[in-house]
């Protein structure tokens, strides 16, 4: 039997991947590539990315027991952390670093990084990974946010692989306001992880 919200998880995990925000950025790291290396950038990407979200869905809370962590702590780090990630897209910053962005034209190997990580394995999924995992009771829930795990890389790589048709479909202005849509669910969702880490430790009602 489910203990966890599954729209809730889906939501979150959907939403910080955000498929559709990576659709530009897939296009301009990929620029240099013939339309067969692009897929294959998409497949090796993924490949990469959902094992390794899967390592800290089943280990991640070791992790923090490991290093003396409480669980309202990493809460409200990750809800602090989604909040930042969210302003990212409201904002339409960029994400990674300066060193990230240059390797991304340096390098043709962008599968690896940025594209897997942290574009679809960043701190904020992993972050979220942890936090749900935490809540799992049973294999139910394990499986209920593995199943959001593969349904949001495998949107993600289905935005990847038909990148050209969504841009002309639905142009960058409207990739930008679902990415804003998405930026500002996330950012309402960050704050209430944080509240109710909060109200776990009896700080606020």
């Amino acid at each position: 039997m489910l203990t966890i919200n599954i729209l809730t998880t889906f939501i979150t995990i959907f939403t910080i991947i955000d498929p559709f925000g990576l659709v530009p950025i897939f296009i301009s790291v990929t620029r240099h590539l013939n339309k067969r290396e692009r897929q294959k950038v998409v497949f090796i990407s993924s490949l990469i990315a959902l094992p390794l979200l899967i390592f800290f869905l089943y280990f991640g809370k070791f992790l923090i027991h490991a290093l003396g962590l409480s669980y309202e702590s990493f809460y409200i780090a990750g809800g602090i952390l989604l909040f930042l990630v969210a302003l990212d897209m409201l904002f339409a910053r960029p994400r990674g670093t300066k060193q990230d962005q240059e390797e991304e034209t340096d390098s043709a190997d962008v599968a690896v990084f940025p594209i897997a990580i942290p574009m679809l394995a960043g701190p904020g999924t992993i972050a979220s990974v942890i936090m749900f995992a935490s809540h799992a009771k049973n294999n139910f829930d394990y499986l209920a946010i593995l199943g959001c795990l593969i349904v949001s890389i495998g949107f993600a790589a289905l935005a990847m692989y038909f990148s050209d048709n969504l841009i002309k479909v639905l142009r960058k202005t409207g990739l930008n306001v679902i990415d804003r849509l998405m930026g500002m669910i996330l950012a309402a969702m960050a704050v209430q992880f944080i509240i109710n880490a909060l109200q776990s430790l009896g700080i606020i009602a």
